[in-house]
């Protein structure tokens, strides 16, 4: 099997969707032959596994004329890779490449560096983050018509994603928590569409890719072995699976998918509803209230009562209202933030005064130097 790596270095060390997607820009422009489909195996980085990045997948397709069969997401520590074993080694040559006395002080000392790894080739790239480009994907600081991207429900949960391209779900967005178990949960255009707004096909800078000096070629002896084990099976009459014959399907006491994370209860990170920012200010000024007058102070249980009122005079919508206990969570985090804050306005305070006397100090000195003068 050959193997083809292709490694970018790059100037812009912000790594986000944006960037990955341009890479991939970079690659499939780049690649001759274009594959047909391709599959994705990645770690679970914010850069990968995120809204934003599955909604531009989904326009491979009309873009690139390849179709993305399935990309899989690992979770940290679950495995290691190929392309973890790929990055160590770059990581290895290019420590031998200064401690043999180079110096590394480009991108392309980079290339140099790993230019003797097999069936690698190296490019840079810079996305184009112009802001008044329109091939990029809009930004709330250049746009005015900027549409903040949603995170997907449940994206946490789901490891595997699907963007079929025929049949009657061509045009969806699919994604499961693990591969051949359960069922798909489904996205529309339309739905990816309020999530994500208007998406943009990415126009980076890139160089021409070094050409490996040597192949990555990789042995299939074992998957020879793995189809003569299959073929030696058919042949045999196999026995009935354990599992048929202890009926485990019927006589297990928990339904079928119980241990996937999509229907697990437990470790609902994030999943509680959010503050609004409206209760957030009324909850700042009970705070700051009672530290002007300690007579004033609110605890978690009148602040609580607070909103209520406010809700029954239709200042806030009753959903607002918080529990008891969270209000207690927000003022621990609020009061240790406040002192934080303080503290450092206090030693910006005290910077600016010992210069100032410093300054002052100084001054007088010159002055008396003068006079003797």
């Amino acid at each position: 099997m050959d193997v083809q790596a292709y490694d970018h270095w790059s100037c812009d060390t912000k790594q986000d969707a944006w960037f990955t997607a341009s890479c991939f820009e970079a690659v499939f422009n780049t690649i001759s032959p274009r594959p047909r489909w391709i599959k994705i195996i990645s770690d679970n980085g914010g850069h990968y596994h995120n809204s934003e990045l599955m909604a531009i997948v989904s326009h491979w397709y009309d873009w690139y004329g390849v179709e993305v069969c399935e990309w899989i997401f690992l979770e940290p520590g679950e495995a290691k890779t190929t392309v973890d074993s790929h990055h160590a080694t770059i990581a290895h040559a290019i420590k031998r490449y200064v401690r043999i006395g180079c110096e590394l002080t480009s991108g392309q000392d980079i290339e140099r560096a790993i230019e003797e790894l097999s069936g690698t080739s190296v490019a840079q790239i810079e996305p184009n983050r112009n802001k008044n480009n329109e091939n990029m994907v809009l930004e709330k600081s250049c746009n005015t018509n900027y549409k903040k991207t949603k995170t997907i429900p449940g994206i946490s949960k789901w490891f595997v994603w699907d963007w079929p391209i025929t049949e009657e779900a061509a045009g969806y967005v699919r994604a499961k928590s693990l591969p051949n178990i359960g069922k798909w949960t489904e996205f529309s255009p339309a739905d990816i569409n309020t999530f994500c707004g208007e998406i943009n096909r990415p126009n980076p800078e890139y160089t021409t890719p070094t050409k490996p000096k040597t192949p990555w070629l990789t042995s299939l002896s074992m998957k020879k072995g793995m189809q003569k084990s299959l073929e030696r099976d058919k042949t045999q009459n196999s026995p009935t699976p354990i599992s048929n014959q202890m009926g485990v399907d019927t006589e297990f006491p928990l339904k079928p998918g119980w241990a996937l994370k999509e229907n697990q209860k437990m470790g609902n990170k994030g999943g509680g509803k959010r503050i609004s920012k409206k209760v957030i200010q009324y909850l700042q000024a009970y705070f700051h209230a009672g530290n002007l007058n300690p007579k004033d102070r609110y605890t978690a249980e009148k602040m609580h009562e607070s909103l209520k009122e406010l809700a029954h005079e239709n200042e806030l919508s009753v959903e607002d209202i918080l529990e008891v206990k969270t209000i207690k969570g927000w003022i621990g985090r609020y009061s240790a933030s406040s002192k934080k804050e303080m503290s450092e306005k206090a030693l910006e305070q005290c910077a600016l005064e010992e210069s100032s006397l410093i300054t002052n100090t100084t001054h007088n000195r010159a002055s008396k130097r003068q006079k003797r003068g």
